[in-house]
Parts: C-alpha cells; sequence; structure tokens
C-alpha cells in the first residue's frame, strides 16, 4: 500500500511543513497578502501534492494522500496552538507594526518591513487620505493590510 515507511512520510511532512513556516516567518508581513502564514503553507503544499497525485504513478498514491493529512493536520494544530496559546501566537505570527503616529512617518518601522514612502502613500490614498499629516494612526496589520485612523477634524 505505502511505498515509503510510514515513519519516514510523517518525517518528511512533518520537517517540510515546519520549515516552510520557520521561513515564512522571516518574510515581512506585507509580502503574505491577506492569509495567514501557516494556512498558505497548507494550500500551496497541498496544491502541489494533490497536483503530484493526479499526476503521478498509482503507487505513490497512498504516500501523497498521507503527505496531504499530515499537513492539513500540522495546519490545524497550529491554528489551534494559536488559539489557545498566547505565546505560541507571539511565536508564529508577527505582530502589527505602527508606521505612522500621530502625523509622523516611522521611518524604521518602513525599513523594518521593507515598505516604502511611495507604497505606503498608495495605500492611504486608497482610503481617502491624501497626506501623512491627517493621520493619526496607519498600522501594517499581521496579514499584510495597512490599516488607518485618520485624525479628528476640527469642528469650528
Amino acid at each position: 500500500m505505502f511505498e515509503a515507511p510510514l515513519w519516514e512520510t510523517l518525517a518528511r511532512g512533518s520537517a517540510v511543513y515546519l520549515l516552510v513556516a520557520v521561513l515564512l516567518r522571516l518574510l515581512p508581513k506585507r509580502q503574505m497578502g491577506s492569509i495567514a502564514p501557516n494556512d498558505m503553507i497548507a494550500l500551496v503544499i497541498v496544491g502541489s501534492l494533490a497536483a503530484d497525485a493526479i499526476m503521478g504513478d498509482i503507487k505513490a498514491a497512498a504516500d501523497i494522500l498521507l503527505l496531504i493529512v499530515v499537513i492539513l493536520a500540522w495546519d490545524y494544530l497550529s491554528n489551534l496552538a494559536e488559539y489557545h496559546f498566547p505565546r505560541f501566537r507571539g511565536v508564529a505570527q508577527d505582530s502589527p507594526t505602527l508606521l505612522v503616529y500621530q502625523g509622523v512617518l516611522l521611518r524604521e518601522n518602513l525599513r523594518k518591513e521593507k515598505l516604502t514612502e511611495q507604497e505606503l502613500a498608495a495605500s492611504l490614498r486608497m482610503q481617502g487620505i491624501d497626506e501623512i499629516a491627517q493621520v493619526q494612526q496607519a498600522i501594517l496589520e499581521v496579514d499584510g493590510q495597512i490599516s488607518v485612523v485618520a485624525k479628528q477634524q476640527d469642528a469650528r
């Protein structure tokens, strides 16, 4: 039924998932898009394995299906761990990054996140803000989106 020993398939699937998770954790948030990193890992790996199962030889289908189950199990377990254990969440997920505070651009945080002033300005324009001085806070969220709180306008 299985070509490779069961323990080897489980170890390979686990090693690949964990290695990719660590590598994705090192990427700047803006590269991730609006999907959680562990879910992205699962989607990419499972998609690739499913393609191998469809195009590959039938003898390896059981191994591929087992790898898919291992990857999905790791994804599910990491989601559970992030939900139940805040310390794990702090390691597995990045934290939001403040980009603008009270109209002041925080250039060091932009550099850290590999985000240009032009990209930030474009994001602000998409939210109807023309100048950084109009921003109370701009935050690069964990999912790579920029959320903006505009300064309150004086009601004169």
